[in-house]
């Protein structure tokens, strides 16, 4: 990250010399790298640092491919603004070097486009998946949990769901431990190319910076209605969003 910065400063510079010196080579060349280079440190600063989550409260909603109403702990319009920002600049770095590549000529030049033009072809196709599937969330109904991620999807039922916590899985995310039966859902809408969730299943793993709530709200909500079954039934009702607001999921 360090480095990023470093190199975002110097390709700045750059772009400012352009403008002193009236050179758009410089400007250009300058301004590129500053939109290569601030993507991934963009995205970086917004996984690692603490924020405050200021996203609209949970909402009562139709669960993913299921119908039945529950309570939507949604994801973060700031974390989709830069992770399709980066996913975005590393697919146009790709297609350029694969043009460049090619109206270079010979039989290398046509290698070298055909190796960068087939991963940016499938960051391409994913990248699309991912905004016609947003926005994820977490979805509590009555029958289970429901996942939505950036390119799958997990459901969960109560009875399977055997522990509630968080883990440091590279970030902080919120796990539920559940065990695997006939009632459980999974798809993957992209194959093996996801984001690593489902390589836990058939465990439920959420990655805390998605979530445009407070992950602690969040976690309360499923400990509580994990320890109170009886209470499940009013997930599809106005009362779980009353409960959760007033803070009486802290057992």
């Amino acid at each position: 990250m360090v480095l990023l910065a470093g190199l975002l400063i110097l390709v700045l510079a750059v772009a400012a010399a352009g403008v002193g010196a009236h050179d758009p080579g410089l400007v250009v060349m300058g301004a590129s790298g500053a939109v290569v280079l601030g993507a991934p440190l963009g995205f970086l600063l917004h996984v690692w640092l603490p924020r405050r989550r200021s996203g609209p409260p949970p909402t009562l909603t139709p669960a993913p491919d299921c119908g039945e109403r529950g309570v939507r702990f949604g994801y973060a319009i700031r974390s989709y603004f830069w992770f399709t920002a980066l996913v975005l600049v590393t697919l146009l770095t790709f297609t350029g070097t694969a043009l460049v590549a090619a109206l270079s000529g010979g039989v290398p030049g046509w290698v070298f486009a055909v190796g960068f033009a087939a991963p940016a072809l499938l960051l391409g196709w994913y990248l699309l998946t991912v905004l016609r599937l947003a926005p994820g969330g977490l979805t509590l109904s009555p029958a289970g949990i429901t996942h939505r991620g950036l390119a799958h999807l997990l459901r969960v039922p109560w009875r399977d769901v055997q522990a509630v916590g968080t883990v440091r899985l590279g970030t902080p995310s919120i796990v539920v431990r559940a065990a695997l039966s006939d009632d459980t859902v999974v798809r993957r809408h992209t194959g093996r190319f996801d984001t690593g969730e489902l390589r836990f299943f058939p465990f439920l793993v959420v990655r805390e910076y998605w979530l445009a709530n407070d992950p602690a709200m969040v976690l309360d909500a499923l400990t509580f209605y994990q320890a109170h079954p009886e209470l499940r039934g009013e997930l599809a009702t106005p009362d779980a969003l009353r409960r959760i607001a007033a803070g009486r999921t802290r057992d």
